[in-house]
């Protein structure tokens, strides 16, 4: 009996820590631009905001000891973009204040989208950028999407990294 009620008692444990872990986790799941995203709750949401036109959305998260923020952009488009002109015309955007890049472009094929990303250096900022847009050719909506990290020179570390690379495989287009 006192085995028993043990494994039943460790059981329960367990299934607290794995709901806990999942209460905790943030999920921003937004249909209108088609995709997910998940963080844990080290993060909170600095800003939100949306285009007139209901066309283009803009997220800002910030890890609560500041080491790094994390901004998402996601636009509505009628036809495939080619995701060179979308990153040409954010990386000249003024606006966006990026860095000068730091080594090539890598790329992953992920079937209905892509994506392509690459480092961002200047005296006082390290990014890392991922881009991704829809390939739907027969669908009346396309996406792309910029998710961006941006941290000081200070506090980029390999742990860092490590991090960044977590977060981003968080990131799904979710457009059929």
């Amino acid at each position: 009996m006192r085995i028993t009620n043990l494994i039943l008692f460790s059981s329960l444990l367990n299934f607290s820590a794995v709901s806990f872990y999942s209460y905790d986790d943030k999920i921003i799941n937004d249909y209108n631009f088609r995709f997910t995203f998940k963080l844990s709750n080290e993060w909170e949401t600095r800003d939100l905001k949306e285009t007139s036109d209901k066309d283009g959305i803009s997220y800002a998260f910030e890890k609560k000891n500041k080491k790094l923020v994390i901004q998402i952009l996601a636009f509505k488009l009628s036809s495939v973009k080619n995701i060179d002109d979308f990153i040409y015309n954010i990386e000249k955007d003024i606006s966006l204040n990026i860095p000068q890049k730091s080594g090539d472009y890598q790329e992953q094929d992920f079937g209905k989208y892509d994506m392509k990303k690459a480092m961002y250096k200047d005296n006082k900022y390290t990014e890392k950028i991922y881009y991704y847009r829809t390939k739907l050719p027969d669908s009346p909506n396309n996406y792309v999407y910029m998710l961006r990290f941006i941290s000081e020179n200070k506090d980029y570390d390999s742990a860092t990294e490590k991090e960044i690379e977590t977060l981003a495989s968080g990131f799904a287009c979710t457009a059929e």
